[in-house]
């Protein structure tokens, strides 16, 4: 009892295409960490729900004389 020729063929294949999966994801990685896409990733999101700055006072109109 062994591995038949078509399984050990089958065997051989899936281990190069996940071999060169692997190879595809780690090359990704590096592009996105080369270009700065990992660098923050909690500062966007925190900013987005931070409250807007509060609206400049307005001026005051100017006084006027009571009769």
């Amino acid at each position: 009892m062994g591995i038949s020729i078509a399984a050990s063929a089958m065997l051989y294949l899936l281990t190069g295409v996940g071999l060169a999966l692997f190879v595809v994801a780690v090359a990704a990685l590096i592009a996105l960490v080369r270009s700065g896409q990992l660098d923050d990733l909690d500062t966007p999101p925190a900013r987005m729900l931070a409250d807007d700055l509060p609206p400049a006072p307005r001026p005051l109109p100017p006084a006027q004389k009571h009769p």
